[in-house]
């Protein structure tokens, strides 16, 4: 489970390096149509790459079903509510809410996958999402909060949680290469057709916001997503998901480290939680709810 955990931890560093990234893409061009070329361009760089690798190309109806159902849950539906909807209400209350998406995942596992958690996962999995809410709680006791900005949130997080179960289904059916390439680039047409609608700014195209392009597409999207496809195969996902926990910690530290940002007595309380949680699922037996020892075992 270490490398696993280690893998799932550069995944979650991956994505957190994101909201930075967002941040400072907003001068020089509207949320949407970035969240847009940052599923193209990471697409495109992906099939690129296997067709050079000579990756085998999905050939079925039912690949390209899969392709297309993760690419309308996991990226239209996961970009939409981290661009867009998070904008509608306060962030820490969106962190909190976006970050019901391990709880989803884990019930939908159950039912699913026949991914069954014991009492220790569970107990760990609640732990990790108080440590969120503690994190989030300044901002949480804020000012009144969008209903439609909470849907939109709890949307996103159910598409993501989908999204992740369908990808769990494919694993080692289809080249991973051209199923992440090509869910990209689907993903991307609602999100498109969402800043034809809503945004009539163009982009301002410069060296800083390529540059901001660049680090969403790679390191942000294409490698985390390479990486977090081959963990699906080496772990359940309840036990993957739990380190979506670190990714508010991540943000926090990068925060901290390249804006002068500093820690709350909450923040430190949160983290400590997250850790705890993520010990307790990492290190836990794979016996579910409701098993019994014998003396066979």
């Amino acid at each position: 489970m270490k490398l696993t955990g280690l893998g799932a931890s550069m995944v979650m560093l991956g994505w957190a390096i994101c909201y930075p990234m967002i941040t400072l893409s907003e001068p020089y061009a509207p949320i949407m149509l970035t969240a847009t070329l940052r599923a193209v361009f990471a697409g495109i760089l992906l099939i690129v790459v296997a067709v050079l690798f000579k990756r085998p190309v999905p050939k079925t109806l039912r690949d390209f079903v899969y392709i297309l159902a993760i690419g309308l849950t996991a990226t239209s539906l996961g970009f939409w509510g981290m661009f867009y909807a998070g904008t509608l209400v306060a962030p820490g209350l969106a962190t909190v809410i976006s970050n019901t998406q391990p709880l989803i995942a884990a019930v939908l596992g159950w039912y699913v996958l026949n991914e069954r958690m014991n009492k220790p996962a569970v107990v760990g999995a609640i732990l990790g999402f108080s440590g969120i809410v503690v994190i989030s709680v300044d901002t949480l006791l804020g000012t009144g909060h969008s209903l439609l900005g909470i849907a939109y949130i709890l949307l996103a997080a159910l598409g993501v949680a989908i999204g992740n179960i369908l990808l769990k289904l494919v694993v080692n059916k289809i080249d991973i290469l051209y199923a992440m390439g090509f869910q990209l680039v689907l993903g991307s047409i609602p999100l498109g057709l969402l800043t034809l609608i809503q945004d009539q700014q163009s982009a301002h195209w410069s060296g800083e916001f390529l540059w901001v392009l660049f680090i969403l597409a790679l390191p942000g999207t294409a490698l985390p997503l390479i990486l977090w496809f081959w963990l699906m195969d080496k772990a359940p996902l309840y036990k993957l998901n739990v380190f979506s926990f670190l990714t508010p910690v991540f943000g926090l530290t990068i925060g901290y480290t390249y804006f002068s940002e500093s820690f709350s007595f909450n923040q430190w309380a949160g983290i400590g939680l997250i850790i705890a949680s993520i010990i307790l699922v990492a290190t836990t037996t794979n016996q579910p709810l409701g098993s019994k020892h014998t003396m066979a075992d």
